[in-house]
């Protein structure tokens, strides 16, 4: 009985990695489909709009404006390569044009020290900010207010008087 019971076992294993076998060949049949065109067209889009033309001119490649540029030309038709290929994602796609056109086809390279300047001068904007908003609202005393005469008349009559010594 225990025999029956360990044959039982291994039909059940043999039947799950069966199971798994056409599971991971349909799972791999699937990822591998080609994008659809609009699909492929999104990805063109999305990426090229992260890249630069590398003729100089520091463009986005996908609106460079050169009429001579022969740089926008091969990228573009590069990244169209790419994009058709469905086993490429965003990030693969763009070390693909990083390793074929340079880090200059990058707009900011992840490895820049460009960021930790753009985050201090943040910071920097932000504290000189918050001094500036400290030092216009902050209230002192209020002013005294200056003594105003009693009575006109007296006022007067002293002005009338010390006239007259000048005289």
């Amino acid at each position: 009985m225990n025999y029956q019971a360990a044959g039982g076992g291994r039909k059940a294993a043999g039947a799950q990695a069966l199971l798994m076998l056409v599971f991971a060949l349909f799972a791999s049949g699937l990822s591998a489909q080609d994008r659809t065109p609009d699909q492929a067209e999104l990805l063109y889009q999305q990426v090229g709009d992260q890249l630069f033309c590398i003729c100089g001119c520091r463009e986005p490649l996908l609106s460079c404006s050169h009429n001579v540029c022969g740089a926008k030309d091969e990228e573009r038709k590069f990244l169209r390569e790419l994009v058709g290929d469905s086993k490429l994602d965003a990030a693969a796609i763009k070390q693909q044009m990083v390793e074929r056109f340079g880090k200059g086809v990058m707009q900011v390279p992840e490895e820049s020290n460009l960021y930790p300047i753009l985050i201090g001068a943040g910071l920097l904007l932000l504290g000189a900010f918050g001094v500036a908003f400290r030092v216009l609202t902050r209230r002192g005393p209020a002013p005294e207010a200056a003594p105003q005469p009693a009575e006109d008349s007296e006022f007067e009559a002293r002005i009338a008087r010390e006239l007259k010594e000048l005289e």
